[in-house]
């Protein structure tokens, strides 16, 4: 059904959706040369994968699934059997292989060629149905009402114009749909180190009203989040409060946020109990957000 209504796009349909800035646009370039080198890489370099054989790629999937257990609080597998799902980002692919497991009619989509062909591969390789296309989602190429479940994961943030990526993702759910996503914390424990100038300055803002990204950040503090192999920092991030994430998904019906994740300091075990603490879900890095149209 998704193939059938993406041919009846019309040129004119897809154009008026690019209303990406000529800003957003140059980014995206860089992104899909950047991206290319898919994120996870580096770890699986360190985890001494060389292949993307089912052995290498389900020792990846573990290893990324413990160290993000909450991916399951936050993704609600079970109830995706049957439904229309896109994930935007797809990275080295364990969430959307995990997503076509559970019985989804899965699409993928990313802006740059190799997690496309990553996940592409393992839905091939798994027997599994679905498929991934490289393209950007500040120009979506997908109708409106497309979808039940749009997922990303550590993508939007990238682009650019986070606003208009979620517009977009609205955009392509049906009433009643859900954009589950990941962005990056502005109010964050790393943020307050390693910026606390910006982030203090941040806040203000949002006391006098401000509801926005953070804004521009140098390549260090981005570095400090994602690097290729070769230590490049990413082209673009973003940072946001939950507050100002809540008023850029002012056209959903609902909108939840919960903040997760800290840095690697610990044995996966160690870091599983202490990622429930409280502390964490205060000014931990990363946060997760569901917004319901």
């Amino acid at each position: 059904m998704i193939e059938s209504d993406r041919r009846a796009m019309t040129n004119d349909t897809m154009a008026s959706h690019n209303a990406a800035t000529p800003n957003a646009t140059v980014i995206g370039d860089r992104n899909a040369q950047f991206w290319d080198e898919m994120c996870g890489t580096t770890l699986a370099k360190r985890l001494g994968i060389t292949d993307s054989s089912p052995a290498s790629l389900k020792k990846f999937d573990d290893w990324y699934m413990d160290f993000y257990p909450y991916l399951y609080d936050h993704i609600p597998f079970a109830e995706m059997r049957n439904r229309d799902v896109l994930e935007i980002g797809l990275g080295y692919g364990t969430v959307a292989e995990a997503l076509a497991r559970s019985g989804c009619q899965y699409s993928g989509l990313d802006i740059a060629a190799g997690p496309v062909s990553m996940v592409n591969h393992r839905l091939k390789q798994a027997g599994l149905s679905g498929a991934a296309r490289q393209g950007s989602v500040l120009a979506a190429p997908f109708p409106d009402g497309s979808f039940d479940f749009v997922v990303a994961i550590g993508c939007l943030h990238h682009t650019g114009d986070l606003k208009l990526a979620i517009d977009e993702c609205r955009r392509m759910l049906r009433p009643g749909g859900q954009l589950i996503f990941m962005v990056y914390y502005a109010y964050s424990y790393r943020r307050w180190l390693e910026a606390p100038a910006q982030t203090l300055a941040y806040r203000k803002r949002e006391r006098a009203g401000l509801r926005a990204v953070v804004g521009e950040s140098d390549t260090h503090h981005r570095a400090s989040y994602d690097t290729n192999v070769a230590g490049d920092a990413a082209p673009h991030t973003d940072w946001i409060s939950v507050k100002s994430l809540a008023a850029l998904c002012n056209g959903f019906s609902s909108f939840s946020g919960t903040v997760e994740n800290i840095d690697r300091r610990t044995s996966l075990l160690m870091r599983r109990y202490i990622l429930r603490s409280w502390p964490i879900r205060r000014i931990g890095l990363d946060l997760y957000a569901t917004a319901v149209k």
